[in-house]
């Protein structure tokens, strides 16, 4: 029984973990026909919330999302870690 056990915790043990998570960007703009005497401007935002999540979180009906692109990220945003940038957006050295 004590092999079976040893056996299992070894096996279990061997296997690697990874986590991953979904980036979103957006370009979100107010709805909110007061922000028009405010002069609020489009914003690019890069959040691990699905565009709908993103909506009602941040507003509703007042702002308008639109996705401009998503990707994969290795890892996990807790602990406040930063979002992984696009994988298009890092440069390739020329040789």
């Amino acid at each position: 029984m004590i092999k079976i056990i040893a056996l299992f915790t070894i096996l279990l043990g061997s296997f690697s973990v990874s986590a991953e998570y979904r980036a979103y960007q957006y370009i979100v703009k107010s709805n909110d026909p007061y922000a028009v005497a405010t002069q609020a401007k489009a914003q690019y935002i890069v959040s691990t919330l699905n565009p709908q999540m993103y909506k009602s979180y941040h507003g509703g009906s007042f702002v308008s999302v639109d996705l401009l692109r998503t990707w994969i990220c290795p890892g996990y945003t807790g602990r406040g870690q930063k979002i992984c940038d696009h994988p298009y957006d890092k440069e390739i050295p020329v040789q």
